[in-house]
């Protein structure tokens, strides 16, 4: 068939498929007009233009029949008249791409480009949806400092930590489109400027010293051995609780006595020694989860691998203890605990915060030191003895067996 021709709906419809790669045909009209055909089926039309160093520029306007011949050709008469303007027609087109981009496509994009954990990215979505929902269709550029203002006071009144995660949530997803050339600035800047943000207060909430004895009673207690070995756990190894339900028993070395976390927060594998006193609950907890991926599994399997689940936060476990006890807690209030405690025994701060897992990039003399197995073993078992102390109310166990 003729490359070059007049074209017409009906010529353009008729045009046949190629058996491999693409085709352009050229129209006799609009000589900068070509339309081209892939072996998929796809007819897009597209203006082909030679810069003045002898390159060839492609802009495509659109894709047949979504694009009519007429409205082709009157879109490549507006192209060319950009280009002798000396204006680039792709980055004019990327630009009015790019303001039409909404809310949840920004923090799409954001979420896509960075590598976050899941729950981070399931945490960033569900604020989206749940603080914004109804501006997640609307155009950034659309979104004001006066509906920042509004929404802020509005999220206010629930509570300040949550405008505060809400608003950080939003921020973040607008500073992403203010750096990809979406819109100038982020209307969140409001808040800083008029001193908006509210103050965190930081928990110091623990499990009581006089009362660690009945909430481990009550602990050990429970007929849930995962929900029992979980929050002992988090007690005796300082583990945020997402560390200890994530782990898995590739990275459990029982004859060792080893643990290793890899998705931490600070991003660093985290190679702990188990406490002895926690080892008969984990040897036990592998009876039961060992063919399994998770230590703390769940019954539920995924409908598409069919693997067992990771075991939620057992919150009914954690509100038989309190009804029990009285002792308020979060599985976080036992790692505060334990550091708590860490400090009692008068363990360093650098091996507190190596046992904690604390970044400590900023301490130099940190840097210098590597802590040794053993050492750290010594370290966990120190604060395991004084736990054991306060719950057998045998105030001179000392515990040190590494073996």
């Amino acid at each position: 068939m003729e490359k070059k021709f007049r074209f017409t709906q009906l010529k353009i419809e008729k045009l046949p498929l190629p058996a491999t790669g693409r085709v352009d045909y050229y129209d006799l009209e609009q000589p900068k007009l070509s339309c081209r055909v892939s072996k998929t089926g796809n007819k897009s039309f597209v203006v082909i233009k030679k810069t003045e160093s002898g390159n060839v520029q492609r802009i495509t306007l659109g894709k047949y029949p979504d694009m009519t011949v007429h409205q082709a050709r009157e879109g490549s008469v507006s192209v060319l008249n950009e280009i002798r303007q000396g204006i680039d027609p792709m980055a004019e087109k990327r630009k009015r791409d790019t303001q039409k981009m909404t809310l949840a496509e920004s923090l799409e994009q954001y979420l896509a480009e960075r590598k976050l954990k899941t729950v981070t990215v399931k945490g960033y979505k569900y604020i989206l949806k749940n603080a914004f929902s109804d501006w997640s269709d609307k155009p950034i550029n659309k979104i004001t400092e006066s509906m920042v203002l509004n929404r802020h006071k509005k999220l206010s009144k629930v509570g300040g930590t949550t405008a505060n995660n809400s608003m950080r949530v939003l921020r973040l997803t607008l500073n992403y489109a203010c750096a990809i050339g979406v819109i100038e600035s982020p209307p969140t800047i409001i808040l800083n400027n008029a001193r908006l943000w509210h103050k965190n207060k930081r928990k110091s909430r623990v499990i009581p010293s006089d009362q660690l004895k009945q909430w481990h009673d009550s602990v050990n207690g429970l007929t849930n051995h995962k929900a029992k070995t979980f929050l002992l756990m988090l007690l005796y190894t300082g583990l945020r609780s997402s560390e200890a339900r994530y782990l898995k028993w590739e990275n459990v070395n029982l004859r060792k006595k080893i643990i290793t976390v890899l998705d931490t927060k600070n991003g660093t594998a985290h190679t702990l020694p188990i406490p002895n006193v926690l080892m008969p609950y984990i040897k036990e907890l592998k009876l039961l989860t060992g063919k399994h991926g998770f230590v703390f599994s769940s019954d539920a399997k995924d409908e598409s691998t069919k693997v067992r689940k990771v075991m939620s936060v057992p919150k009914r476990s954690i509100l038989t203890v309190i009804d029990q006890t009285g002792v308020e807690f979060s599985p976080h209030d036992c790692r505060r605990t334990f550091a708590t405690i860490a400090e009692a025994v008068n363990l360093p701060l650098t091996m507190i915060k190596r046992l904690m897992n604390h970044v400590t990039s900023n301490d130099v003399t940190g840097g210098y030191i590597v802590t040794e197995e053993e050492t750290l073993r010594a370290a966990i078992n120190k604060v395991a003895s004084y736990i054991q102390a306060k719950v057998t109310h045998k105030e001179n166990i000392i515990q040190f067996n590494t073996k």
